[in-house]
């Protein structure tokens, strides 16, 4: 069975998970969008895949969040021998550099800071699931 094409969507704006959603399936019609609302949430459904071949191919993951946060996320899965390989990918609308400096050192393989020109924020959702994507297709 071949491995799907899987995106994990860490993101507490349900509006932003329906226009990331809208976007993916229009141009990912066959990638599987999973979606958590918190990064507590986002950790439970991690823990539950038992098959590597099933983890996200990367995650867009959103700093500002209740309950467990963009940045403590990052801490926990970096712990975790498994989820640390997986890539992230900020999507947030904080350009503080302290935030930046953290996911740095975190070891985030890009920092996007949501643009309020619709065009340009659908070309990098795009730009972003492409790189990964064509990733993913060389590793299959």
């Amino acid at each position: 069975m071949m491995n799907k094409f899987n995106i994990l969507i860490i993101e507490d704006n349900n509006i932003v998970v329906m226009g990331i959603r809208k976007i993916y399936n229009k141009h990912f019609p066959d990638a599987n969008i999973i979606h958590s609302e918190n990064g507590l949430k986002a950790l439970e459904l991690l823990s539950k895949i038992k098959n590597d071949t099933n983890l996200p191919t990367f995650i867009l993951l959103d700093i500002n969040m209740h309950v467990l946060n963009g940045i403590e996320f990052l801490e926990i899965i970096n712990k975790d021998k498994r989820l640390k390989e997986i890539p992230v990918v900020i999507h947030t609308t904080s350009s503080n550099i302290e935030d930046y400096n953290a996911c740095q050192s975190l070891g985030v393989s890009n920092y996007y800071v949501k643009d309020i020109d619709f065009s340009i924020y659908k070309n990098n959702l795009i730009t972003i699931a492409d790189y990964w994507y064509n990733s993913f297709k060389n590793k299959i």
